[in-house]
């Protein structure tokens, strides 16, 4: 969908559930014709206040309320459940598929997920603990255990029969498995080799006998490439027995490998993997602090270094600040430059997936630029008492940190007003981000700690 496309859609969505909630409370709320559950979940969570994402979830009908719920971002899943009962959110995991049914049971407490377990189907309960038992990043953790088999004895027509009875029970109707009595993989088949064939015709006739498959302890990235790399629809997962006890299908591989893509980026970037554009700010600190250790370490030992090769000490001051300044350059460069990275991956990525959207532009930038605030003060509260230590002077360690703050606050904005500056006019943030931001983000770091630093030590 092209971009112009998807904001008018964004924007049809917000005008229905504004106009919905000026509503009386509890009137029951139907998704218009055009109106799909991704983008009701994604408004929900960009655009609508807590309270009024879960008014709007609860009015809608037990059907829709699924769909989103299948939809919506894992923080998004946990504020609309919150305070729910647990009748409803029993009732919810009857409309769900049994992976993603899986996944929601992992977000809920646990006194609470037990209270859930009792107002679920005896059946589906049993296939829910089932997939429970495997770890979340397998390919077991990732299966649904709803697929369609068949006998290698049957007769085509039988299961073409089978197959319109299903009524979207199944995940996908795409392939079908072969399995022999006792549940092992035989074969596999497609609809479209049952459609041609004729219906007296047995599946041994007709199926492929060398299956593509996974293990339930296999990781769930592999496998994603696994179906990626042969074009697959869904992957049969085996047990140790080689039962087929599970499908993992194409849409799920696509979600792992945009997850594990978007996680590389930020951690290459120098940001935590769960990192998301305009987060909050605590949040923000907690994703991204951390990654500042390094260059703070390695920028004081830099610096120490510098002194004593070039006979560098407070005293010098008196002569040439800038000397003592030029020493902790690197430190100065190194945080703006990681800063300024961090923020460019949060936007692009935050643009790449559609969480940064008109209305909330502004609110991201501040965010930005918060954050950038925020980091600068930590690294200075950190490196003040050691530039201290190692100067001997704490007015000159107090005055660098200082410098060093107002270097990390502004690499921050400027790296926010590239990214979104360049998606305004047009441009691939991705692309104009990286090296427009070092350059600027090098230069104008470098003048204002220089500047700064110098101009306070000399004014002292």
């Amino acid at each position: 969908m092209p971009r112009v496309r998807r904001r008018e859609v964004r924007h049809q969505v917000l005008k229905a559930l504004r106009e919905h909630l000026e509503l009386p409370p509890g009137t029951p709320f139907h998704p218009g014709e055009g109106q799909h559950a991704a983008d009701l979940a994604d408004v929900m969570w960009l655009d609508l206040a807590p309270e009024e994402a879960r008014r709007i979830f609860t009015e809608l009908d037990l059907k829709d309320a699924a769909e989103v719920l299948a939809e919506a971002e894992e923080l998004l899943q946990k504020r609309l459940l919150e305070d729910a009962k647990p009748e409803f959110v029993g009732r919810l995991l009857g409309e769900l598929s049994y992976d993603d049914g899986t996944d929601l049971l992992e977000l809920l407490p646990e006194e609470l997920r037990l209270e859930v377990m009792c107002f679920v189907t005896p059946e589906d309960a049993a296939e829910l603990r089932h997939l429970s038992e495997y770890a979340p990043d397998t390919a077991g953790g990732m299966m649904t255990t709803e697929f369609l088999t068949a006998k290698a004895d049957e007769n085509i027509g039988d299961v073409l029969k089978r197959i319109k009875r299903d009524e979207g029970e199944a995940e996908s109707i795409h392939v079908v498995f072969v399995v022999d009595d006792a549940g092992k993989l035989v074969g596999v088949l497609s609809t479209r080799e049952l459609i041609e064939a004729s219906i007296h015709q047995t599946v041994a006739e007709v199926m492929i006998p060398d299956v593509i498959h996974a293990r339930v302890d296999e990781d769930k990235e592999d496998v994603a490439h696994r179906i990626l790399h042969y074009n697959l629809s869904a992957i049969p997962v085996l047990d140790p027995r080689d039962v087929v006890v599970g499908i993992v299908t194409s849409d799920d591989a696509l979600e792992v490998m945009e997850d594990e893509g978007s996680e590389d980026a930020l951690l290459l970037a120098g940001a935590h993997g769960g990192s998301d554009a305009g987060e909050p700010l605590r949040h923000m600190v907690a994703h991204r602090a951390p990654m500042l250790a390094v260059p703070v370490i390695s920028g004081l030992v830099i610096a120490k270094v510098m002194a004593s090769l070039a006979h560098i000490d407070a005293t010098s001051v008196d002569n040439s600040p800038i000397g003592i300044v030029v020493t902790y350059l690197p430190m100065a460069l190194a945080l703006a430059g990681t800063v300024g990275n961090q923020t460019s991956a949060v936007l692009v990525r935050g643009f790449a997936v559609g969480q940064i959207m008109r209305g909330r532009r502004l609110s991201v930038f501040l965010g930005e630029v918060k954050i950038g605030l925020a980091l600068g003060l930590l690294c200075a509260l950190v490196a003040a008492p050691a530039m201290s230590m190692f100067i001997g002077d704490m007015q000159i360690g107090i005055t660098l940190s200082f410098a060093l703050m107002v270097a990390m606050t502004w690499s921050a904005t400027a790296s926010s007003c590239i990214a979104m500056g360049s998606e305004a006019i047009g441009l691939d943030p991705a692309l104009v981000s990286g090296p427009v931001m070092m350059a600027v983000s090098d230069m104008s770091s470098t003048v204002l700690f220089l500047g700064m630093a110098s101009w306070m030590l000399t004014s002292a």
